[in-house]
Order: structure tokens, then sequence, then C-alpha cells
């Protein structure tokens, strides 16, 4: 692999003009991800070290993605229902 090798979002995770993780939302929904990125942020956490002639960052830089990934996603389904709480009973009328 070259030094340019992306390890954290390779670029055989973009299919089809879309990335794996959008067609894993697609299917699963937010929610089902959100819990994924969690796990997978928890399994790269508890092994940081334990792979051999593998630097501890790279598994430390995969924890981070998925925790971030998390993390934005929490906020936007926060948008969404703020704006289906505040303007729902609004449509609900129309």
């Amino acid at each position: 692999m070259s030094n340019d090798y992306d390890y954290i979002n390779p670029s055989h995770y973009k299919v089809g003009g879309k990335e794996v993780y959008e067609m894993m939302i697609d299917i699963w929904g937010k929610e089902k991800y959100i819990s994924y990125c969690e796990m997978n942020a928890f399994k790269y956490r508890m092994r940081l070290g334990h792979k051999p002639n593998q630097p501890i960052d790279r598994d430390l830089s995969k924890a981070r993605w998925y925790e971030e990934m998390a993390s934005n996603l929490k906020s936007e389904l926060d948008k969404q229902e703020k704006i289906k709480n505040n303007f729902g009973p609004i449509i609900n009328r129309l």
C-alpha cells in the first residue's frame, strides 16, 4: 500500500456513487447506524495496542471517526425532532 492510502475511510468504501455508510443508513436508518458507530468505536478503543505491527493511532483514528459520525447523526436527528415538534401541529392542521 502506498503512503497515501487512507486507512480510516478508504476509497473501496465508495461504491456506485455512495459511501457504504450512506447505504447502511438508507437500509437500516440513522438510529441503528448510530448504534453501529458506537459499537465500532468501542471495539477500536478496546483493541488499541493489541494488533501486531499496527500503530495505535490508526485504531484511535478509526474510533474517533465513528464517534464523530455518531455525534453528527445524533445532532441531525435532534434537529429533525425539533422541527417536527415545532411544526408538526401546524402541518397536521393543513
